[in-house]
């Protein structure tokens, strides 16, 4: 047997160990070339932290003492006003590109692409990861483009190379990790030395949204739910007060929607009043999306007319608020049942009455069990303001101007969250 010379076997182990190393670092790489000439600090930071399902009076009703001396020290929103649909990931991409879905393209957590012929579910690991889908520009890419690091945390977009450009740090998804260690691993993040330390980061916690889809917003696995992630954010506030930077930090902690109490006796069958082999159902409650078969759109607009509890908008009908016209991903036929109300067929009833008790989201975004939580503390904000509601579409412009930078073009607008600031934190 011819034996390897210890130099080649040398080399070769190198390359295993960086072949490691590059394993280890792949969801933390710099993906700019200007990335290494950053500036010798992250400067002002912003950290936003979405509770999803968090409904906006949730902090009156239940028990969530950190949550409630933010909102005492910082600013609170009486309300978070989601975009339509008010769904999860159209409403996460919203919050950081200041886009409504018809203009950033993620119209709901379902949808069909005519032009890519392909579909996209949050569940499809290979589609949430194409960056074709994520259209707009979100603010990590905005910050990496100008010299700052970021760090999404499990937010909607983030494993996405959009535009061809990636978070300096990003974690694949798994809900499977405990919230304290994803609160651990921001606080080591923020650990870093100045120079790798990220300015824009997030969080995500789905305990509150589980909960109320599972036993609805007024059940007390809700309460302890919210209780449970408040206990998240005491470990977050811990841990910046002892790192000294709590007060350097400007929180922002937002919900992308809110949540309805459902039941087993409010559904609308559509099988009831058209026949399914005339529409293409691409995403069905509460908000039905339907591409009818050739020459049929008017039978299935009229025929679902005739359901209660169900509000039929063909393409050019839909109401102005929604801002849900015009993109190729919104299907001609829009079925939106009233809030409380679900969308299915009888066989799929029959088969489990019960999964329709709990709660859910998706209605209209001036429907008051769908408004969303907002309260943000830090150097930037104002002290003890309770606010207005607002849109969520402008949050992105809010933080970009926090942290200094140079906003993408987008649907929103600073002077609506002007307010919310320290007149000295961002110059006019």
């Amino acid at each position: 047997m011819r034996r390897s010379s210890p130099i080649l076997a040398t080399l070769g182990l190198l390359a295993l160990l960086l072949g490691a190393v590059l394993v280890q670092r792949a969801c933390q790489a710099p993906r700019l070339p200007h990335a290494e000439t950053a500036e010798a600090g992250p400067g002002p930071t912003v950290l936003m932290i979405s509770i999803d399902g968090f409904r906006a009076d949730y902090l009156d009703r239940y028990e969530a003492p950190t949550l409630a001396r933010l909102a005492r020290e910082g600013v609170r929103a009486e309300a978070l006003i989601p975009a339509f649909p008010t769904k999860t990931f159209p409403n996460h991409y919203t919050l950081v590109t200041g886009l409504y879905p018809s203009h950033h393209g993620i119209v709901a957590n379902t949808m069909y692409d005519p032009v890519f012929d392909a579909g996209f579910s949050l569940g499809d690991r290979e589609a949430v990861r194409d960056a074709r889908w994520w259209e707009g520009e979100p603010l990590w890419v905005t910050a990496e483009r100008q010299g700052r690091r970021t760090a999404p945390y499990f937010w909607p977009g983030s494993e996405a190379a959009i535009q061809g450009v990636r978070p300096t740090y990003w974690k694949v998804f798994d809900d499977r990790v405990p919230g304290a260690q994803r609160v651990d691993d921001v606080l080591g993040w923020l650990a870093l030395p100045a120079e790798e330390r990220p300015a824009f980061l997030t969080l995500y916690f789905s305990d509150v949204d589980h909960a109320g889809h599972d036993y609805g917003p007024d059940a007390p696995e809700t309460a302890a739910a919210v209780r449970r992630v408040d206990g998240y954010l005491a470990r977050l506030v811990d841990g910046l007060a002892a790192r000294g930077l709590l007060d350097a930090i400007n929180l922002i902690v937002v919900s992308d929607h809110g949540m309805a109490a459902t039941a087993p006796d409010r559904a609308v069958f559509l099988d009831d009043y058209i026949d399914l082999d005339d529409v293409r159902v691409v995403d069905w409650s509460p908000v039905a999306a339907l591409i009818p078969a050739p020459g049929r759109l008017e039978a299935v607009v009229e025929g679902l007319r005739a359901a209660p509890h169900l509000a039929v908008y063909p393409a050019g009908e839909r109401p102005v608020h929604w801002h849900h016209e015009g993109h190729r991903r919104i299907p001609p036929v829009l079925a939106v049942a009233e809030p409380g109300w679900v969308i299915t067929t009888r066989a799929s009833f029959e088969r489990d009455p019960q999964r329709f008790s709990g709660g859910t989201h998706g209605y209209d975004n001036h429907t008051p069990s769908m408004q969303a939580l907002f309260v943000a503390r830090g150097p930037a904000f104002a002290q003890g303001l309770r606010a207005g509601p607002f849109e969520n579409v402008h949050v992105y412009n809010l933080a970009a101007a926090i942290l200094g930078l140079e906003p993408a073009p987008n649907d929103g607008d600073l002077d609506a969250v002007r307010h919310l600031l320290r007149p000295a934190a961002v110059p006019r």
